[in-house]
């Protein structure tokens, strides 16, 4: 695409909300009923209220830009706005999650009869080499990268999939998220701080119960710390981490949706994806975000999700 096309005016512009808008609506829609329902419980109802008022009047300003100049770069800023908003769903999951007891115990368990241990607790202990450290921490990290360039990489490549693109991300990220409202897991990272490591490494898992109501907690990520890659996994970690969605892992079930998303359009990047989707099974119970059992839930929710999304396109949209 060249520079001078994001400025064409569309031929055909679309009237209405894009398919993805109408899947964030969806989810405002969802998580507002949640907040009425728990309305006594929610510790922060006027923060939850006015981040679904922004995220609507972000779609609804938006589409009157785009309405006045119907052009790739005000669809574009349609689209970027919502990749953006994520962010702030993220952290949000905590305000729901942080009034239900915490279902650590039982992941942690699955672990252990799965495969005799705790792979997030001895992975990088055993394994604690500066190199394999920054690796992990630059797999990790990589999320966010991959998300925008596959998404970016069908804008300027096959611009006229990308709203099928984008739904399919978008609805498979909410499907998710609503997983993780009624499933609150925070992970080795914390669970492994609150009940001690010696609890742990001795196959004892105790239930932490509501501990997130009146508790704030700082996670440890092990690995080289002086490493560039482990630097830039603290400060996003410091940004926006909260003790929540781990189980399944949404890095692994999106990344291995975005690594099918890339093989679609081009085989090269589509192996680029895949490697580091790779590096990101590792990376995640190696720097204790995740569970093992979490990173194989999420290959299994990645592949649902997907399906999913392409067949609500095919019966909603088309």
């Amino acid at each position: 695409m060249k520079l001078k096309n994001l400025f064409s005016i569309d031929k055909k512009p679309k009237k209405g909300l894009l398919a993805f808008e109408w899947a964030v609506l969806i989810y405002i829609f969802f998580t507002s009923l949640l907040t009425v329902i728990m309305y006594d419980e929610l510790p922060s109802v006027e923060h939850i209220v006015s981040l679904r008022i922004e995220g609507i009047a972000i779609i609804v300003g938006l589409w009157l830009v785009y309405r006045c100049i119907p052009c790739r770069l005000t669809f574009l800023a349609r689209f970027l706005a919502q990749l953006g908003m994520l962010s702030m769903w993220y952290p949000d999951l905590f305000e729901f999650n942080r009034v239900m007891p915490y279902l650590d115990h039982i992941v942690a368990g699955w672990d252990e009869a799965i495969f005799g241990c705790q792979p997030a607790l001895l992975f990088a202990q055993k394994v604690s080499s500066p190199i394999v450290s920054e690796i992990m921490c630059l797999g990790y990290t990589s999320y966010f990268f991959i998300m925008a360039a596959v998404l970016l990489f069908y804008f300027f490549t096959r611009y006229g999939e990308l709203e099928k693109v984008a739904f399919v991300f978008f609805a498979s990220f909410f499907m998710v998220y609503i997983v993780f409202l009624f499933v609150p897991v925070c992970g080795p990272q914390y669970y492994y701080e609150i009940v001690g490591t010696d609890t742990i490494g001795n196959g004892t898992f105790p239930d932490i119960g509501r501990y997130f109501i009146d508790h704030t907690q700082t996670q440890y990520n092990p690995g080289w710390q002086d490493g560039v890659f482990y630097q830039l996994l603290t400060f996003a970690h410091e940004s926006g981490e909260r003790p929540i969605a781990a189980f399944p892992s949404s890095h692994i079930c999106m990344t291995l949706i975005m690594t099918t998303l890339a093989f679609r359009v081009n085989r090269r990047f589509g192996w680029v994806a895949f490697t580091l989707f790779l590096i990101m099974c590792m990376a995640t119970v190696y720097i204790r975000a995740h569970y093992a059992v979490d990173v194989l839930a999420g290959i299994i929710t990645g592949f649902i999700l997907y399906g999913t999304s392409l067949l609500l396109w095919k019966m909603c949209v088309k």
